[in-house]
């Protein structure tokens, strides 16, 4: 653009015309994009800047005041940006770089407990509705991992009888827990 053109693209651009908006990014757009990729290295963050760029210059379209040409000042702009850029990815990597590990067995996700807290309650309300009998063997299978002929051995029971209870747990789990029920058996030794 010659300078009389970029002169009078300000001027429209200071009025809010949307039109030269359009202009001024159809004219530098894919330039300001191809320098900050070769910075970055990184395509979808270069686009991101650029299109900062260009919504901080609507934003502040008003108030925009630019000594010289268009394109030295898009350059800065985008110079300074990309800088700005690399300066909070290193802190953040460093950062990062500093937490200590997570184990996998810990988690600070209060949603994550909630929901494990309310899968909890849920579980121990349908085994509740289970006869005494049928709820002891159903724990003495998940949660002290005893076999079916243990199970029958410890409750002077047969193995038969283990299994039809053991089945009619899950039949009333699945049943009022539908999905959930897998999840549940994930959980179960954990919490029970």
């Amino acid at each position: 653009m010659q300078k009389i053109e970029e002169a009078e693209l300000l001027k429209e651009l200071q009025q809010g015309n949307t039109v030269a908006f359009q202009k001024l990014y159809n004219a530098y757009f894919a330039l300001l994009y191809l320098h900050a990729s070769r910075k970055l290295q990184d395509r979808e963050a270069a686009k991101d800047i650029v299109h900062d760029l260009f919504a901080s210059i609507w934003h502040n379209r008003y108030t925009l005041s630019i000594n010289g040409a268009i394109s030295s000042y898009l350059y800065t702009a985008i110079r300074y940006r990309v800088i700005d850029y690399i300066a909070k990815e290193k802190s953040r990597t460093n950062y990062l770089a500093a937490l200590p590990p997570l184990s996998a067995s810990y988690t600070t996700d209060t949603d994550h407990l909630i929901q494990e807290k309310l899968l909890q309650e849920q579980i121990e309300r349908v085994l509740n509705r289970l006869s005494p009998r049928v709820r002891e063997v159903f724990e003495l299978s998940r949660q002290h991992y005893l076999s079916h002929k243990d199970i029958a051995s410890k409750l002077n029971l047969s193995e038969h009888s283990v299994r039809s209870y053991i089945k009619e747990a899950l039949r009333l789990l699945r049943t009022k827990l539908g999905s959930l029920l897998w999840v549940f058996l994930l959980f179960f030794c954990k919490y029970f």
